[in-house]
């Protein structure tokens, strides 16, 4: 093969240059959206004198929608236009946040997240299956890439609505990211517009035809890992910013304080993915589940009785291994879907993900207010890994691609004559 050969076949196995950005930034204000909230309630407490439950209780809508809306927005990228669906995304998401910072009460901060939850549905059915389809044989690296930017969307979230809060008022931590969020969805449309999106190549199909009933029970089983998992991940990022003001004691009456805390702990444990992208691309998919969230268990049991800085790490650990197993889950279900109907597949498993584990929010708050701890949620998640790894291990040995993603074997020397 000449070097040109070469050197083309290796940029078709890059995502389109001039899409990925907007794709890794998208990644970070989706999450960085969904996750204002759970650091704005702490100052909500004392102006509406709800409990920190009842307040929580105020994201469940935008937290369900953020999953229904999922199957919708990939079956309109996939019949539509994935670009058209990014640019609803960027600028619906923005409007959302500023009707959300604009409410005059408890109702009108309800639907606004609500809102939220139902833009930001946008972006992992089209983002997420726009980066399987341009990725190639670089899939898990490139899935690792992007889910970084998720994770540092997560940590912004607490260090932007604490600086905010504390600077200017709760309204602003909303009203702020929404405007910056629609002028990002205006260049967005620009570029759209110029040629930056292009219909994306499926690149080599390494899913051979299976039969149904393989098909089927496979899919089963990821979906129990979905929900479980998702559980897991609902629970801990939604509720790390009370995690640390009841139980860090140097971080107590800051919301500054406790945001740059959580920021720091979402991202030193999303770097996590960058490894997660690698096991996806160097070995079978359910060795690298069992590599990963093996790990969760303990890390939860500690998790009951841990405070102060033992907390921290823990909880570093703890986002580590959720947001670092996703590179692996993403490269394993993309295997099995045909490549035109990716983005809507990816909108079912999200909205399964999601919307069940919209459940981990009132699980937080209600636990909490009636135990006045944590104990009792750690040891729950504790149970719902151990599920994870059950399911886990119902999964074949091997999976479709494993042989293709393994590099060949060097040649045998030959012997001189």
């Amino acid at each position: 093969m000449s070097d040109t050969s070469m050197s083309d076949t290796s940029n078709s196995d890059r995502p389109q240059r001039g899409l990925m950005p907007f794709l890794c930034v998208g990644h970070s204000i989706d999450h960085m959206f969904m996750l204002l909230y759970p650091t704005v309630v702490l100052a909500l407490e004392a102006e509406m004198g709800w409990t920190y439950g009842e307040l929580l209780n105020l994201s469940i809508g935008g937290f369900i929608m953020f999953g229904l809306g999922a199957p919708l927005a990939g079956w309109l990228a996939d019949r539509w236009s994935a670009g058209g669906a990014m640019i609803a995304f960027f600028v619906g998401i923005g409007l959302s946040a500023i009707v959300t910072g604009l409410a005059t009460g408890p109702v009108g901060i309800f639907v606004g997240l609500t809102l939220i939850g139902l833009f930001a549905s946008i972006y992992h059915p089209v983002g997420i299956a726009l980066i399987v389809q341009t990725a190639g044989d670089r899939r898990g690296r490139y899935l690792g890439i992007n889910g970084v930017f998720g994770s540092a969307g997560m940590g912004i979230a607490a260090l932007v609505a604490g600086a905010l809060m504390q600077l200017i008022s709760w309204r602003a931590a909303f009203i702020l990211p929404g405007a910056v969020a629609i002028g990002i969805g205006l260049w967005f449309a620009v570029m759209f517009r110029t040629g930056i999106h292009k219909a994306p190549s499926s690149g080599s199909d390494d899913r051979p035809a299976g039969g149904m009933g393989d098909f089927v029970r496979i899919m089963a089983v990821i979906g129990v890992i979905t929900i479980l998992s998702g559980m897991v991940f609902q629970a801990l990022t939604v509720g790390l910013p009370k995690f640390l003001d009841h139980r860090v004691d140097f971080l107590q009456g800051g919301g500054l304080g406790i945001g740059m805390a959580t920021t720091m702990i979402l991202l030193i444990g999303g770097a996590a993915q960058l490894g997660g992208g690698w096991l996806a691309d160097h070995l079978p998919l359910r060795q690298a589940y069992f590599l990963v969230y093996g790990m969760m268990v303990p890390a939860m049991a500690v998790a009951t009785v841990a405070a102060g800085a033992p907390l921290i790490l823990v909880m570093i650990m703890s986002i580590a291994i959720t947001v670092g197993i996703q590179p692996v889950a993403d490269s394993l279900f993309a295997r099995y879907i045909p490549p035109k109907w990716l983005s809507t597949a990816f909108g079912f498993r999200f909205a399964l993900s999601l919307t069940v584990s919209a459940v981990a929010v009132p699980l937080v708050g209600g636990l909490f207010d009636a135990t006045g701890d944590f104990a009792w949620l750690f040891g729950i998640l504790a149970v719902f890994a151990l599920g994870v790894l059950g399911a886990v291990a119902l999964l074949p040995a091997r999976t479709p691609g494993d042989a293709a993603r393994r590099p060949a074997a060097a040649p045998a020397p030959v012997a001189a004559e």
